[in-house]
């Protein structure tokens, strides 16, 4: 007889199947993204054209939808803010005051038990639509890599001391992850918060519907900032 591997009689039934199953997929492995946007409009709420079923909200109409989300079961969501004033610095993403930071706020006051993540880039506060500082002068989108660290670290650190359980930064920056971690631990802030990396983010047209959510713009294009698809061993050094 010939010695092969057998796999059919770990498939022959729901039971067996369900016994040596590598991967489980469920709800608890899921969250909701929400697109909060500063406006004095309280019952703003626009549908994003290239996520159906997915909108920009007001802060009020964040409190609405995420409370009927959580009486259907929500445990966890990750926040996304679109500011009312942009600039070259990305001020509002680390603002004290700023939308993403009172989302937290009032989200965990509300619901202490609902998981926060948020979203850490500075594209969607800079006026020119870049995830850093760019060059003085710049015409072609030269992000300084350094000094956008220190802001992304002061983005994080902001959006935990709101009361956020998690950080996801999606900036791209080299040194990124180290620079946030520092900075939490430098304000004593270890315990509880995890950085959780978007995966990796490449060109294309697959990020592009989260980009118009954001109402992001990369005039020069975003792939000078982004792994290419090419070279497999690029993504082991991220």
């Amino acid at each position: 007889m010939n010695e092969f591997y057998r796999g059919r009689r770990l498939r022959r039934n729901p039971v067996i199947r369900e016994m040596v199953r590598e991967t489980q997929l469920s709800a608890a492995d899921l969250m909701m993204l929400y697109f909060v946007v500063d406006t004095t409009d309280e019952d703003f709420k626009k549908e994003i054209p290239s996520m159906p079923g997915q909108y920009q909200l007001s802060l009020k109409q964040l409190e609405k939808t995420v409370g009927e989300a959580v009486d259907a079961g929500l445990r966890s969501l990750m926040l996304f803010g679109i500011p009312k004033h942009k600039d070259a610095i990305a001020s509002e993403a680390y603002a004290p005051n700023g939308i993403v930071q009172r989302a937290i706020r009032m989200l965990k006051a509300k619901w202490p038990e609902l998981q926060v993540v948020t979203d850490v880039c500075l594209c969607e506060y800079t006026s020119h639509g870049h995830c850093g500082i760019l060059k003085e002068g710049d015409t072609c989108g030269e992000v300084v890599n350094d000094p956008t660290l220190e802001l992304l670290a002061k983005t994080a650190l902001s959006h935990v001391e709101a009361g956020a359980d998690m950080v996801a930064p999606s900036d791209m920056m080299d040194g990124r992850i180290l620079a946030i971690r520092e900075a939490l631990d430098k304000a004593g802030l270890r315990p509880r918060p995890r950085k959780e990396p978007q995966a990796r983010r490449y060109p294309g047209r697959i990020p592009g519907p989260c980009g118009s959510g954001l109402q992001g713009d990369h005039p020069a294009g975003p792939e000078c900032q982004q792994l290419r698809q090419g070279p497999g061993r690029e993504g082991g050094f991220f």
